[in-house]
């Protein structure tokens, strides 16, 4: 697919004030602007991609010596100098009654861009789920919708008044590449790498995008409820759960704009947020439901069905073959986000704290993309990350927390212990594990329960990991490893849950996501911050005691660093206030 070009022109009429826009077709500018009483087009050609036309256009419009078509042509000789010093243009006057086209009828397309932003590559694909029959090129139907002011359109990339790169889809101003392009055939077309497994964002790729209208313009998309929504829920939520739901369905009705649930890991954060979900759609509004991993999207999916069964929802995720079905609640992993605009009057964002979206300005970008201007956003984790620790001590941002897991026993606090753990080297056939270590894994062999040790690298875990399955498989205690690169993940996790297993030696893929009965867990060079951080510990002892049972957690480290002296505080901290609220029955 080659990407449109664009003219650049000037349109006249008696009386009527001139106008300059930009076209791949003037022919459908002909055809609108007849209607409006204009005359005469300049138009400026050889049409150039989309992001220089636009830049022209942009200087233009400012400009308010353009009134007469010698001086249009004159400004924008000298812009395209800037640009194009070599190109060869020309000006050419056309009558609108010998350009427009006799007839021409498009279909309505503008309920089809409602909250998305999409790039021209993508429409295609939009308009065929929607049952509408492609021309060979549906650009003369967008560029109609454009003049209309019904749907926005902008180069995908393009530069800032400083002459820096940027991408309008992620935001991105770093990872832009100047290529020789296939779509274009410039040999400086930008590009950018950020977002490019979405789709190739180029600076002659058009984006189009247009904001979701209020609920009243839109109630024939999205049909209001006969009656007000309540969730379904086949338990009753615990008093911290209630007490964060009621603080939750209060923040709707505030000026804020952003608000933080604070849980316990395991303490249940996303059953809290249904009663918002079913206040806004209520309310004949849209959410988000936004988690950063496809495999907890597919998860939750049938959870929020069951709990709304009344409601359409749509799950959007990579491969999920849903890209562009609308819906009144949307489940989507964050990536998909890069696909919304001002859409939704409701975001909530789960596991704020996970990868990828922990650390990525885009996918923060997308997902406050994603909300209506004036919406509300939701952030729910057990481990939020330094900046928002510090608005909600600062008081800005408002926050509620749910210090107690539903069997009202206190989190596991971890101990720590000083060992040298680091081998270096492949251990030799003679070796055994620290003492520490060795009584560990006896000792869970012995009383019958399971464990997982955390090492921060590859690298560790092929050597230490592999030499301590060697040693403890030699005494009857089966282990196995698993990370990121090992297969049959799902399979080492199914044998350690049937008992087929004693431990596993992993890296941090298995630090959330997983509940297993009578854990112990053991981290082995945890003064690795690089990997260990705060967070990731907190969530690593989080896999421990989640049905109340009781159980260990081990910090082993040559130093013990600052996150992991932070983790103990912040479950100290956590088990305090589950105490003092009265949702806890015992000390640790």
């Amino acid at each position: 697919m080659l990407s449109p070009k664009y003219f650049l022109y000037l349109a006249t009429g008696a009386g009527l004030q001139p106008r300059i826009e930009m076209s791949s077709n003037p022919r459908v500018d002909a055809f609108y602007l007849n209607q409006l009483g204009y005359q005469e087009m300049q138009i400026l050609r050889p049409p150039q991609p989309i992001w220089i036309v636009e830049i022209l256009l942009r200087n233009l419009q400012t400009n308010a010596n353009i009134l007469f078509p010698a001086k249009f042509l004159k400004l924008a000789s000298s812009l395209l100098q800037e640009y194009l010093p070599h190109l060869k243009y020309t000006m050419q006057r056309h009558t609108i009654h010998e350009l427009r086209f006799p007839e021409f009828d498009p279909p309505e397309l503008e309920k089809l861009f409602w909250g998305r932003l999409l790039l021209g590559t993508e429409v295609p694909e939009l308009l065929r789920v929607n049952g509408i029959e492609l021309p060979w090129d549906a650009e003369d139907w967008l560029q109609y919708q454009y003049l209309q002011s019904t749907l926005e359109r902008t180069a995908a990339v393009s530069i800032d008044i400083l002459g820096i790169p940027f991408c309008r889809r992620c935001g991105e101003s770093k990872a832009i590449m100047e290529d020789n392009c296939m779509f274009c055939g410039s040999r400086h077309c930008l590009t950018c790498t950020n977002c490019q497994t979405m789709g190739l964002a180029k600076s002659c790729i058009p984006l189009y995008f247009q904001s979701f209208p209020p609920s009243s313009t839109a109630s024939e998309t999205l049909k209001p409820p006969k009656t007000p929504i309540q969730p379904q829920l086949d338990f009753e939520l615990t008093p911290p759960q209630k007490r964060a739901a009621a603080a939750i369905v209060d923040f709707l009705a505030s000026e804020q704009r952003q608000f933080l649930v604070w849980a316990a890991c395991g303490a249940g954060k996303t059953e809290v947020s249904y009663g918002a979900i079913a206040k806004t759609l209520s309310e004949n509004a849209k959410v988000l439901f936004a988690i950063p991993r496809k495999d907890v999207v597919v998860e939750l999916l049938p959870r929020i069905q069951h709990a709304f069964p009344e409601i359409e929802i749509v799950a959007l995720y990579g491969g999920g073959g849903e890209r562009f079905q609308d819906a009144p609640l949307t489940l989507a992993t964050t990536h998909q986000c890069l696909r919304f605009y001002q859409s939704f009057d409701l975001v909530i964002l789960d596991e704020a704290d996970a990868y990828p979206y922990d650390g990525s300005a885009m996918l923060h970008y997308a997902v406050n993309r994603a909300l209506r201007p004036g919406g509300h956003m939701i952030i729910m984790t057990a481990t939020p990350g330094k900046s928002l620790i510090q608005k909600t001590r600062s008081g800005t941002l408002p926050y509620v927390s749910i210090p107690a897991r539903y069997h009202r026993k206190p989190l596991i606090v971890p101990q720590i212990s000083k060992l040298k753990t680091r081998s270096g080297t492949n251990p030799i056939s003679s070796w055994a594990p620290p003492a520490l270590i060795q009584q560990f894994l006896l000792g869970c062999h012995q009383d019958s329960r399971r464990a997982l040790i955390f090492l921060p690298t590859l690298k560790s875990i092929a050597e230490y990991g592999s030499a301590l399955i060697k040693w403890a498989v030699a005494r009857d205690i089966p282990g196995a490893i698993i990370h990121s690169k090992t297969a049959a993940h799902e399979d080492a996790k199914s044998n350690l849950l049937q008992n087929k297993l004693c431990f596993l030696v992993t890296s941090t893929i298995l630090e959330r996501g997983i509940t297993i009965p009578n854990l112990d867990v053991l981290v082995l060079e945890a003064d690795n911050e690089k990997v260990f951080d705060s967070q990731t510990l907190i969530q690593i002892a989080g896999r421990v005691g989640r049905l109340g049972e009781t159980g260990r957690v081990i910090f082993v480290a040559e130093h013990p660093s600052y996150s992991m002296k932070e983790a103990l505080k912040i479950i100290r901290d956590m088990n305090r206030e589950g105490f003092e609220l009265g949702y806890l029955d015992s000390q640790e």
